[in-house]
């Protein structure tokens, strides 16, 4: 299987982050602060896991945080074609929830799992892209943290664009979220 090929245009004020810059994201700047050295040495391992299984993370001038991952294969579009031109059921809705936030908690670390709340999921037109946009509050060691992901959807591929913004603005940096997913195009 090979990743969906895609490209997007990275806005202004935005770069491409390091394992080294986890400490600058607004959600980590307390807990990095505060943790001694040998801990702040795991903290940098654990990142640098982090970003190898994305496509890319961004960081802003302001410590906001966006990452882009794929997935071959996924199902895509085929998954819920009615819903991306007609929105969610209240069934639909509740199972894609259950499932995104059962495997998001899977994932954490065993001595830091988050508690979720979901607080909107719809369908929403972004240019040329209908998207699945989920809103969620993760509560962890770092604080309640205000997620938005939009999930685009080929046919058989799907690519996830999430945004955290910081503890001061959770809407930090949402405008290079639009800005991204509005210029992605399929190759």
């Amino acid at each position: 299987m090979h990743p969906p090929r895609y490209t997007f245009e990275v806005p202004e004020g935005w770069r491409e982050a390091k394992a080294s810059d986890y400490p600058s994201v607004g959600f980590n700047r307390k807990i990095f602060e505060a943790l001694d050295e040998e801990k702040r040495s795991a903290f940098l391992r654990r990142a640098e896991l982090e970003i190898q299984v994305l496509d890319t993370g961004l960081i802003s001038s302001r410590g906001a945080w966006i990452q882009v991952a794929s997935a071959a294969g996924s199902g895509g579009w085929n998954t819920f074609p009615e819903s991306l031109r007609y929105g969610l059921s209240e069934g639909q809705t509740q199972a894609l929830w259950e499932r995104f936030a059962t495997g998001r908690i899977q994932r954490a670390p065993s001595t830091d799992k988050p508690t979720l709340t979901l607080e909107s999921m719809d369908v929403v037109p972004y240019g040329f892209h209908q998207v699945l946009r989920v809103r969620f509050r993760s509560d962890e060691a770092r604080g309640s943290m205000h997620w938005t992901v939009l999930g685009l959807y080929t046919e058989n591929d799907t690519v996830s664009i999430a945004h955290l913004g910081i503890p001061e603005d959770r809407d930090e940096g949402i405008a290079g979220l639009e800005a991204i997913v509005t210029s992605l195009r399929f190759d």
